[in-house]
């Protein structure tokens, strides 16, 4: 059996106009996708310029791919353990200092006790120990911008944790800590221990960092780019 062709209806060029001008009109306002980020961005670059002035200072090497995410400084203070616990053979342990102290700069101890001087090898000497910590603290940059955040954009901050950085980051599939009632919330940051919802996040490399901190902004973009000023103008 023959298929049972029609034969369309000429359309008026009129009606085709008009669906062409919808479809430019649809079009237009959708935002524009942009390639996949390749690069730090000013937050990254400060943070890791932060991270990295011992190690340059002291003249320790650095490799252009040692990093791989901003870390929390909750985050921090456990890679930094385990960086310094591993370097020195385990020997060295690595101590930050409390969340609420560390808003005004890094802090932190190195101590280390053995039976026997000679297992620390060249630890023992201040120089080396030195170097071990400056080489594993430019790997792990801190994102510090919580602490600079404003009392009068608090509730700001919230609503946006709340209803769109949680949220998102829970869509990427990252784990995300539970958020606090507000007043909670506000006495943390009060306290220099800031709620943060990037706690529990690691990617794998580079690129998924990227995508996931242009995708789930840690602050509010009005909030970052008004301490970015601030820094700047600082």
């Amino acid at each position: 059996m023959r298929p049972n062709w029609r034969r369309a209806a000429p359309v008026a060029a009129g009606a085709i106009a008009v669906a062409v001008l919808i479809a430019v009109a649809a079009g237009h306002g959708s935002p524009a996708r942009h390639p996949p980020r390749t690069s730090p961005d000013s937050v990254e670059r400060a943070a890791l310029a932060d991270a990295q002035r011992r190690a340059l200072r002291d003249g320790v090497p650095i490799a252009s791919d040692v990093w791989t995410q901003l870390w929390t400084p909750t985050q921090a203070a456990v890679q930094l353990t385990h960086c310094v616990y591993e370097g020195s053979g385990g020997v060295l342990d690595f101590e930050m200092a409390p969340l609420p102290q560390q808003a005004a700069g890094l802090s932190y101890g190195v101590g280390g006790t053995v039976s026997a001087l000679s297992a620390l090898g060249d630890f023992t000497d201040q120089r080396a120990v030195g170097r071990l910590v400056d080489s594993c603290l430019a790997a792990y940059p801190i994102d510090r911008r919580l602490w600079s955040v404003p009392e009068a954009d608090r509730a700001e901050l919230y609503s946006y944790d709340l209803t769109v950085l949680r949220r998102c980051l829970l869509a990427h599939g990252q784990s995300v800590p539970k958020l606090p009632s507000r007043a909670r919330f506000e006495n943390l940051l009060r306290a220099s221990a800031p709620w943060n919802g990037y706690d529990r996040v690691i990617v794998p490399n580079r690129a998924a960092w990227y995508a996931l901190a242009d995708a789930c902004p840690a602050l509010p973009p009005d909030i970052a780019a008004d301490i970015t000023a601030e820094r700047a103008s600082g």
